[in-house]
Formats: structure tokens, sequence, C-alpha cells
């Protein structure tokens, strides 16, 4: 197991390692109120001196779980305003978009969401969001693809770095910082910073 600052360290190194995070140049940082974004931020948050960046939190209610998605915003409000972070947050009916692009839930969440991403890195003027993909997350992507039969590219799975293209054609960048971290070690470090995760 890692210790705190190891996990920071590692984080650090695998940023570094990757060119994730530009100097100088803000980083919004999503943010849903689980273990692994509450890592992420606070992480990030104890790196930005080091990294040069300025951070800002958004997080998109998907409005799927009635109360708790709204006490999920709540919470990464109260969050975002503990560690003097901006954040935009907002609320928007995932179903009604889904019914209307006759997509699964699954890929309608996922759109609105980075579409929202999109625009949060637009308004503060950058391009890059991190999101808090972990290893567990790579073997599952992994796994998923080789039930879906994607053939070796489909086996590579997340990277660090990715590109998507935003509607104006311009590109965004999605890093993920807690690639290289299991989510053990994730809750470990919530636990030993009394942390408490929605």
């Amino acid at each position: 197991m890692r210790g705190r600052e190891d996990l920071a360290r590692g984080v650090l190194r695998f940023v570094r390692e990757h060119s994730l995070v530009n100097p100088n140049q803000p980083l919004v940082v999503g943010v849903s109120g689980g273990p692994d974004s509450v890592c992420l931020i606070h992480i990030l948050a104890g790196l930005r001196r080091t990294l040069r960046t300025r951070l800002h939190i958004a997080h998109l209610n998907h409005s799927l779980r009635g109360a708790e998605s709204d006490e999920d915003a709540d919470y990464v409000n109260l969050l975002a305003r503990e560690l003097k972070i901006p954040a935009t947050i907002e609320k928007l009916d995932v179903r009604a978009y889904q019914k209307k692009h006759r997509l699964s839930l699954e890929e309608a969440a996922r759109e609105v969401r980075y579409t929202f991403f999109a625009g949060v890195a637009r308004a503060i003027g950058t391009d890059t969001i991190a999101v808090g993909h972990t290893a567990d997350d790579q073997i599952e992507t992994v796994l998923m693809n080789l039930l879906r039969g994607t053939g070796l590219t489909g086996l590579r799975g997340m990277q660090p770095l990715s590109i998507r293209r935003r509607p104006d054609r311009s590109q965004l960048r999605i890093v993920r910082p807690l690639l290289e971290i299991r989510r053990a070690d994730i809750e470990e470090y919530c636990g030993a910073r009394g942390l408490l995760p929605r």
C-alpha cells in the first residue's frame, strides 16, 4: 500500500511523464463526489503550486438519482469551498437527452457530461480536463473492449491523455492522472485524510 505522500508523488511523476498539465494554464477537474474524483482533486490541490496551474471544479448533476444527485452536488460545492477552488455546478436532464438522441443511458450521460466539461473549459480559457479514471477502470475497460471484439486497438484501453473534438472542431484534452493508481489505494488515501466521499 502506498502512503499519502507516496500517492501524491506517484501522481506528480505520472503527470510530468505524460505532460498532462500545461504550466500556467487552468485545469478543469471533473468531480462527481465519489472516492476517485475526491482523491484526484485533493491531490491536485496539494500539487497546484508545483504544477503551476489554477484548478476549477466541474460537477454535473445528471438528474438520475433524485435527492441523492442533489446531495452529490451540495457535497461537491462544499468541497470546492473548503479547498478554495472555484466550481461550476450544473443540473441537466440526461434522460431527456437519451430519449431525444436514442442512446443508452451510459452513452447519453457521457455525451452530456463531456459537452458540459467542454463548455466549462472554454469559459475559463483552457483545453484540458482531468478525470478520475483509475487502474481498476482501465482493467474494466480492456475487459469490456475484449468482450465487444474491438481488436488490438481496444485492448490498449484508456490512455493518460486523449483528445476529443468540441462541436466547434477545436480539441479538448482529457487527462487521467490516476490511471496507474488502484482503487484500494485511493480508498486508503481518503480514509487517512478523513475524507468522506459520496
